[in-house]
């Protein structure tokens, strides 16, 4: 088994969020520093929400001078 090396710098911690409540549909990263949200068309589904979530986690980590990101 390989063995998984710890870092000595500590990671920024992003958070992801699809949602669906009845027709209304959005998506969210979330870190200590930034928010991003975006609000989906009517149609989408949970799928394309939480899809779309990690994708804004992405663009957050694109942005970042930070090295280390753990996304939940």
């Amino acid at each position: 088994m390989a063995e998984i090396k710890q870092s000595k710098h500590p990671a920024i911690e992003i958070y992801t969020d699809g949602s669906k409540d009845k027709n209304k549909v959005a998506a969210a990263a979330v870190s200590n520093h930034d928010v991003f949200s975006v609000r989906l068309p009517d149609e989408a589904t949970i799928l394309t929400a939480e899809a779309k979530a990690i994708q804004l986690a992405f663009e957050l980590i694109k942005i970042s001078k930070d090295t280390y990101f753990t996304t939940f």
